[in-house]
């Protein structure tokens, strides 16, 4: 548990580390209100103080206009492979090359199981983005930002391996908050990062 005077001091602290108030919310959920109004606070933390943090919090950020229903809703699970394959049948992409994309995509997916289909897509995708000169001093890697599972190492490498953010935002593990703060940067290299994800 974040202590509570480090916690007090770093609500008021508009240069804080995002990851300590995202932990501050979390194990100290009575600083969510303070959290919530500190300039450091991303969307995908505000999102999740309006739908889990304290009553002061949420009505908080209500009168900010952040309310779970702004962001779309309670976080729901995610659908089953056979629902989410039946809603992309639905939704057929406008342009052709989007098009002939998906078919490739519908048939691979008829063909392959999972496992094979990501194994067989990761060559082709890494290909296509150089690989970043990690040069942090933390001794983070492309490959660890590319691999890793771990929550907390993938906020790691965000915040100290800048050169490194187009890894995580490539990286299949890397939670929807901190996709949503990269896309936020305006990078090309993190946006085409991004792209290549959907």
């Amino acid at each position: 548990m974040v202590d509570y005077d480090a916690a007090v001091a770093a609500v008021q602290d508009p240069n804080a580390d995002p990851i300590l108030l995202a932990k501050i919310a979390y194990e100290n959920p009575e600083f969510g209100a303070n959290v919530a109004v500190n300039p450091r606070c991303y969307p995908g933390l505000k999102r999740w103080i309006a739908e889990f943090g304290d009553e002061r919090a949420r009505e908080t950020l209500a009168q900010y206009g952040f309310t779970a229903e702004a962001f779309g809703g309670p976080v729901q699970d995610q659908e089953a492979p056979g629902q989410a394959a039946q809603q992309a049948a639905e939704q057929q992409p406008a342009d052709a090359y989007a098009a002939a994309q998906y078919a490739v995509a519908q048939q691979t997916a008829a063909d392959q199981p999972a496992a094979e289909q990501y194994a067989a897509q990761q060559p082709a995708a890494q290909a296509a983005f150089e690989e970043p000169v990690a040069t942090n001093p933390y001794g983070f890697t492309a490959e660890q930002a590319l691999t890793t599972t771990d929550q907390m190492q993938i906020a790691q490498i965000a915040q100290y391996a800048p050169e490194l953010r187009a890894c995580i935002a490539r990286n299949p593990n890397t939670y929807p908050a901190l996709i949503e703060w990269l896309g936020q940067l305006g990078d090309p290299a993190i946006n085409a990062a991004l792209a290549s994800r959907q």
